[in-house]
């Protein structure tokens, strides 16, 4: 799962850039799903992964605890973050709440080449997920792909509100609400929900319907906390049968 980081990160570097590549190339790892949600991830095995000491891997876990990223255990290690169905509740609620708050004045802020971007890329994955064979390795990068488009969008909603306070509370539940979009199982006609759902807003948000929009983005975040609450509900399921199993690192 780290494999790959270990190219990208240079011993050569200064210490203080060492810290901060090998920080950045686990929370990249976490937040594109390559190492999924409640998994472990074992201070030694990352070390010789990546060919560094223990001391930067072991700053970096502690960053990303602090950023809500991780846990960690004495002795044990450090597991990504999981969620029980009262805290995934509580999560979608706080979403709900930061997203909605300043939706209109952030809605007002887009400009038309906002909305052609957005809607431009939206169609392009739109194309290749509808018609490429579903859970193929290049329909899998699609999806993530998707992920990516769906959060940056979100963000930029929420950056264009001007409130550096709100802007702040907001990227401490960042993280977690995409560590639940990769964590959640996806079928091309729940990636095709979600991309129309994408569509009626921006559609809207086009013609300037800012409270209709903000209506819009209130059930698409609702629906996304059902359809979260569903999965968590089947993998309890299944682990009461086969028990508990997390990949690990």
């Amino acid at each position: 799962m780290l494999g790959s980081l270990a190219r990208e990160i240079s011993t050569e570097k200064a210490p203080l850039d060492l810290r901060e590549s090998i920080c950045n190339k686990i929370r990249q790892a976490i937040l594109d799903g390559d190492v999924t949600r409640g998994a472990w991830l074992q201070e030694d095995r990352v070390c010789k992964i990546l060919g560094v000491s223990r001391t930067p891997v072991r700053e970096a876990f502690n960053r990303l605890r602090g950023e809500g990223l991780l846990e960690i255990f004495p002795r044990k290690g450090a597991r990504i973050i999981d969620m029980s169905a009262t805290q995934l509740d509580a999560l979608y609620e706080t979403r709900a709440l930061i997203e909605l708050a300043y939706f209109e004045k952030s809605a007002a802020m887009f400009t038309s080449k906002d909305y052609e971007q957005f809607l431009t890329e939206l169609r392009d994955f739109e194309e290749k997920l509808v018609n490429m064979p579903e859970y193929s390795e290049e329909w899998e990068e699609h999806r993530k792909g998707f992920i990516r488009w769906d959060r940056s969008f979100h963000d930029k909603l929420l950056l264009s509100c001007g409130n550096e306070y709100w802007i702040k509370i907001y990227f401490q539940i960042r993280g977690l609400v995409i560590i639940s979009a990769n964590s959640r199982s996806y079928s091309k006609e729940t990636v095709k929900g979600a991309m129309q759902e994408h569509h009626q807003i921006l559609d809207v948000l086009r013609d300037g319907r800012y409270a209709k929009a903000r209506e819009l983005l209130a059930e698409h975040i609702l629906n996304t906390k059902r359809y979260d609450n569903r999965y968590l509900q089947r993998l309890q399921r299944v682990q009461s049968i086969f028990g508990k199993a997390h990949d690990s690192l």
